[in-house]
């Protein structure tokens, strides 16, 4: 399984998280970044517990396992 790990910076000073379970890792850094921004300018979360700021930081993960028995 792969999936993006974000977490943002809210105005309040809090964080909110977000796992896109998933994605397109082929995708550019550039198109991801506006995909973020445009996140941040709509305010994807309930703005009655303060809006967005800022990206903190977005990680993609891969977990993969291996059957033994």
């Amino acid at each position: 399984m792969t999936h993006y790990s974000m977490v943002f910076n809210t105005l309040s000073g809090s964080r909110r998280s977000l796992r896109i379970i998933n994605p397109n890792p082929n995708l550019p850094v550039e198109t991801i970044s506006a995909a973020v921004d445009k996140m941040i300018a709509n305010d994807i979360f309930d703005p009655a517990k303060s809006g967005l700021d800022s990206l903190n930081r977005m990680e993609l993960t891969t977990i993969s396992t291996t059957a033994i028995l």
